[in-house]
């Protein structure tokens, strides 16, 4: 047959119209909330049954199956229905790659524990049997994720962005999509370290252990970068896991260690002077954990992917608003796991409701810590080790497809509150989650507050002058990714200047440049005032020497401190 060649306006209407055609089929599967069929569910052409008659569990009716004319631009499988009553089209349940983590309570709440049942959310309300297997070794997990769910392993697996940023190219023939983000760690990810460090800049010269190619490796690379320092200033212990990194720093082998909860925290505690420097509870928008689906799963079954993702979601709103449950859940079926530490894990932890998810994507506005943006900055991260090659593009490694198809119906469920609508806004403010109510003194003594972190950018100003260029603007945007990074704490802004003029106009000037920095970081991201606190430093603290231009080039610029709590 004859190729025929499309130019690109054709492409383009044909990608829209699928696009289009998909989202119908999607929502005409997807239940009403309270809807109950007029009619027995249709199936496509052969009569093929959801359940044999001799299954004692019959499909629930409320959830309308598919015909042949619906299913038609979608192309799911739908195989013959056999004893077991399980989800129409692949017969079995969808099998989920998890670990012992707390951020998966919102699944763990949809599906009533980890096997598959039909005493569930998933179940009841979707029609969808799901099966969450934990699988804590990382290899097996990838494995798994080879094999399919057909075949044994699983369809959708867990990740975070910054190792979804490095191993991609490794799973790229299974063409892997992000299509939803259930959680944030929140203390979950942490740095243990000696006394002596005191912040990130210390840890020059110093021996941090450390899980290589993990979400802590990454969480070190994170700190370093934002203090200027290059990986080569430190000297690195790498480690077979997260445990062992924490075990070398109890043992005194090493300066530091980033693991994660509880082992870096009692390895803290285990060290005469140990203490934590920054874990993810300060820096709550660093560690993203989403899940990846088989590209050909997601393909052939589009209308079950989307029913998964509006009852995982249903479970978040259900641990939301009683976690006890869910706490118990846990305990329940992950081994070694009491219903004291389940209810610390779900601590560790935020789980991101439907519209935080929109947000997250981008579906409802730019944000400073989206997907794309974190994906992006791991890339470039892993890029300078060595550890992947070329600039790799989020845009390709993630599908909104399902949360938009969902919307209708997840606006239904989930009711919306004052957070939820400063998500839905064009340029939303996630920046505002975090409350910072000080009195004008402890505002004051902030001035003089130890940082953990300090990042120093040139924020050029015309001579004499405070008000921000476009130029100015671009640069601060890093500033505020930064800031939301650190989301939970303060960041004083300190301006600088050289030696030029009289020191007391310096400082005044200085202090101006700062101002116009947080006013500029609070009108256009949306960040409370009260989290910055504004310093003129004027000429009194010099990076390099002031008798040259190129020394106090260097000295007219803006520190950036994040504070400790």
């Amino acid at each position: 047959m004859a190729k025929v060649r499309i130019n690109t306006g054709g492409k383009l209407v044909m990608v829209v119209l699928g696009l289009a055609i998909l989202g119908v089929v999607i929502w005409q599967v997807i239940p009403k909330k309270g809807a109950e069929p007029s009619v027995e569910p249709e199936f496509d052409n052969k009569g093929i049954e959801a359940a044999s008659a001799d299954n004692d569990t019959p499909a629930p009716t409320k959830v309308p199956d598919f015909n042949g004319d619906k299913i038609e631009a979608a192309k799911p499988n739908i195989e013959k229905g056999g004893s077991s009553g399980s989800t129409p089209g692949i017969n079995r349940p969808i099998r989920v790659g998890i670990v012992t983590w707390g951020g998966y309570a919102g699944g763990i709440m949809a599906n009533n524990g980890f096997a598959a049942s039909k005493d569930s959310t998933f179940w009841k309300e979707y029609g969808v049997e799901v099966e969450l297997k934990v699988i804590d070794d990382y290899p097996a997990s990838r494995a798994a994720f080879r094999k399919g769910g057909g075949d044994g392993g699983v369809d959708i697996v867990w990740g975070t962005v910054d190792s979804f940023a490095l191993e991609y190219d490794s799973l790229k023939d299974l063409n892997p999509l992000a299509f939803m983000q259930y959680d944030w760690s929140r203390g979950g990810d942490a740095i243990a370290v000696t006394k002596e460090i005191t912040a990130v800049s210390q840890l020059a010269g110093k021996r941090i252990a450390v899980a290589e190619g993990t979400p802590s490796h990454y969480f070190a690379l994170y700190l370093l970068s934002q203090a200027d320092l290059k990986t080569d200033q430190v000297s690195w212990a790498f480690t077979e896991s997260a445990i062992e990194a924490a075990q070398l720093f109890k043992l005194g082998k090493v300066d530091a260690a980033v693991s994660w909860s509880p082992d870096v925290y009692m390895a803290a505690e285990g060290r005469e002077g140990g203490h934590i420097l920054a874990s993810t509870k300060e820096a709550s928008a660093l560690i993203a954990d989403i899940f990846m689906v088989r590209g050909d799963f997601a393909k052939q079954h589009p209308e079950l992917l989307a029913k998964f993702t509006l009852g995982w979601l249903d479970g978040v709103e259900q641990v939301a608003k009683d976690p006890k449950p869910t706490i118990q859940l846990m305990a329940n079926g992950f081994e070694g796991v009491d219903a004291v530490v389940a209810e610390a894990m779900l601590g560790d932890v935020k789980l991101p409701n439907y519209y935080e998810n929109l947000a997250f994507f981008e579906v409802t506005g730019d944000q400073l810590r989206g997907y794309s943006d974190i994906f992006n900055e791991a890339t470039k991260l892993w890029r300078s080790l060595g550890k992947i090659s070329g600039r790799g593009d989020a845009s390709s490694t993630f599908d909104t497809t399902f949360l938009k198809a969902i919307k209708p119906e997840a606006e239904v469920r989930f009711k919306k509150d004052d957070v939820v609508a400063a998500a839905e806004q064009e340029a939303p403010a996630p920046t505002k989650e975090f409350k910072f109510d000080f009195s004008p003194e402890e505002q004051k003594a902030a001035e003089k507050k130890e940082a953990i972190l300090t990042k120093r950018m040139s924020v050029y100003f015309p001579s004499g002058a405070y008000e921000l260029d476009e130029n100015a603007k671009f640069i601060l945007d890093e500033a505020a990714s930064l800031a939301q990074t650190f989301g939970s704490l303060q960041m004083r802004v300190v301006g600088n200047t050289d030696d030029k003029g009289k020191r007391a106009a310096n400082v005044t000037l200085s202090q101006k440049r700062a101002q116009s920095v947080v006013n500029y970081l609070v009108q256009k991201h949306g960040f409370p005032a009260e989290k910055f606190v504004v310093v003129g430093a004027g000429p009194d603290n010099p990076i390099a020497d002031n008798k040259d231009e190129e020394g106090r080039k260097q000295n007219r610029r803006t520190d950036f401190d994040i504070l400790r709590q």
